[in-house]
């Protein structure tokens, strides 16, 4: 069990959240790119949003939607289509350390209801997926020290 902890900064309210599920391991050198697959089914109408949770002391959680993807406001973000699942990956161009963190993918639905004095509200509802990724980012020297470690063990 992994428990989330997401924090909306608008309306000072912070919501935990449990995900049950595997957690997978990726580990990239700084500077590649990765692909983060997402195990969220979107059907028609709803959108797919992913969250980034950080072990840094000053890195703040991180919220990716739709429409945050499209207005490029995350240029190094994106979403890829995924046809055999009806779905969106991540993709991160040039990894960085800042980019570390446990990342998952949830399912919003808006629902619009109308409250006894005639006034709408919309409220998100999400549905998270089973998996969450946590990305490591390997410096060049732990990256070559990983290599020749690898290598060692491949010749002995």
């Amino acid at each position: 069990m992994i428990v989330i902890i997401t924090a909306n900064h608008i309306f000072n309210k912070v919501t935990t959240t449990l995900v049950f599920g595997a957690e997978v391991d990726m580990r990239v050198k700084a500077g590649d790119s990765i692909t983060l697959y997402s195990d969220c089914v979107i059907p028609l109408g709803s959108f797919i949003v992913w969250w980034r949770n950080c072990s840094h002391e000053h890195q703040p959680s991180l919220f990716i939607d739709s429409s945050k993807i499209f207005n490029e406001k995350f240029p190094r973000f994106s979403f890829v289509p995924n046809s055999s699942r009806n779905s969106y990956d991540l993709h991160i161009t040039n990894v960085s350390v800042s980019d570390e963190g446990v990342y998952y993918c949830a399912k919003r639905e808006s629902i619009i209801s109308k409250d006894v004095n005639g006034i709408i509200h919309e409220k998100s509802e999400y549905e998270y997926g089973n998996k969450t990724t946590r990305l490591s980012v390997l410096g060049e020297k732990t990256f070559f020290l990983l290599f020749m470690l690898i290598c060692f063990v491949l010749t002995n």
